[in-house]
Formats: structure tokens, sequence, C-alpha cells
């Protein structure tokens, strides 16, 4: 099973998708395991063409890397797997596009960016903050990611778009917070990023739960997928390093209408990562 789009070899690709089926600490409705499958079913029904950023994705050369298969000696194990994908990937010069799963998938991914980018900007779209420092005992969750994110890279170059739920009210105020918007918001990141690198971390529950009610921890009052596909579109241009799509949590095995959403969000996060 693969993404029809993605039938380059691996030693010819330009960008390389790979699912990371990590479903560890899920703590509402487990299943993101299945995300990366159920997305590329769905996929057999997307158009290549991309009305928003009017483009084909069939000009791009792209892998279809399957996925990692994840043990656990210990509880790190898997992300440990995570950064060594990322690294041989960086090694190889070929841009990652990572299919969740969880999203404490991103973490290890933006450090193994930062390794090599020491000046890594981060843009999150999420209807949740992600910034407890721990969650049910554990420092690395799907709700502490952009916690473990600022280990890595300062909060001035994470910028954060679409979030509507907040652990605390002191979160509302952080630098570079756009609380329940993505469109207004393209502009004034795109002027703080400028020609710096950047990671794009995309937790498909920023939608509203209404027309993607497929996730792990819906939260009502999201944004359209028309905005958000214009969003992404408005990040045209800038130095797209890496990106992920996080959080699909199929009800069910069959290409529901909320996989084909993010079998579209694949298509454009891939038009993104190729750049001009």
């Amino acid at each position: 099973m693969a993404f029809y789009f993605a039938a380059a070899d691996a030693s010819d690709a330009r960008v390389v998708v790979i699912g990371m089926p990590l479903d560890r600490t899920s703590s509402f409705i487990p299943g993101t395991r299945f995300g990366p499958d159920v997305t590329r079913i769905a996929a057999d029904n997307i158009e290549s063409f991309s009305p928003y950023q009017k483009r084909d994705i069939s000009t791009i050369r792209i892998h279809d890397a399957g996925n990692l298969e994840f043990t656990y000696p210990t509880p790190g194990s898997p992300l440990e797997l995570i950064a060594a994908t990322t690294a041989a990937n960086l090694t190889r010069r070929v841009k990652q596009l990572a299919l969740g799963g969880e999203h404490s998938i991103t973490p290890p991914i933006v450090a193994e960016l930062a390794r090599k980018f020491s000046n890594l900007c981060v843009i999150q779209y999420d209807a949740h903050s992600d910034l407890r420092q721990e969650f049910l005992g554990e420092r690395v969750s799907h709700a502490t990611a952009m916690a473990r994110v600022l280990d890595v890279i300062p909060r001035d170059r994470l910028f954060q778009l679409g979030i509507r739920s907040f652990s605390s009210a002191g979160e509302m105020s952080q630098p570079n917070l756009y609380p329940f918007e993505v469109l207004a918001p393209v502009e004034p990141v795109r002027a703080a990023v400028g020609d710096r690198p950047v990671y794009v971390t995309l937790d498909i529950d920023v939608l509203d739960p209404g027309p993607m009610p497929d996730v792990q921890t819906p939260e009502p009052g999201g944004c359209s997928f028309r905005d958000l596909a214009l969003s992404l579109a408005g990040l045209a241009g800038l130095n797209v390093v890496g990106c992920d799509l996080v959080e699909v949590c199929p009800r069910t095995m069959q290409p529901s209408a909320g996989a084909a959403t993010a079998a579209e969000l694949v298509r454009e996060l891939c038009l993104l990562l190729a750049g001009d």
C-alpha cells in the first residue's frame, strides 16, 4: 500500500513520505496508529492537482517509504527510531513528510533538524497548545509536544496557529501564539520567519470536528478546510525543510470523508515541501 503519486525510487526522490504510527500516549480516543494507512487508501480518490497552490503533485519526485515498525524495549525506543530515520533522510538530502501517529512524533524530528539548522523555526497548526510540561505523569506525550520542542528551540522561533485549547490562562499571552486564527497570522509569521529554515507540524484537529471528526481529541470551534489549505498555500516560498501531519484517528478502516481530508493535506504538504 502506497500513495499513488509517490512512485519515485528512494534514490531519486525529492520528498519522502513515511508513516510513524505511534499511539502510545493517546489519552482520549485511541487509534492514531491507523492514520497513515487509512490516509493512503483515501488518497486514491484525491486529484493530483491542488486548486489552492495551483500545482500538480505528479510533477514532484515523491517516495513512499511505508511505515516505521515500533518496538518497545524501553518507552523511548520509538522516539529513537524516529530520530534515526530523520537523521538518515537529512543525510540523503531528501525532505521528509512524517505521518502520525500521535503528536509526540514531532519533538525527536525537530531535535534532529535543529542539529543541522541552528536557526530552525517551527510553525504549528493545532487545536491545542501542547505546552504542558507533563501529562498523566509523562513528560513525553501528545499533550507536551510543543513543550518538548521548546527544549531545543527558543520560544520566539515557535509559531502556534489555530490554538483554542489551553491548560492555563497564561498560555494565551505567549509570544507568536495566534488563538483561533489560521489565515490572518500568515503574513506576520512569514515576515518573522524570513529566509530561516522552518518545520511545519500540522495536527489535524486544528480543523473543526464537524467536518473532521476523525481525531484523537476533538475540540469544537476549529477552522475550515478551505482556510487551512489557503493558510498552507500562504507559506509557499518559505524555506520549508520538513513537515508532519499528526493525530489522524480513523473511526473505520474504510476510506471515510475524514481520511480524504487527511489525504488532501498530504498533497498540500508535499507541494509545500517541494518548493518552486
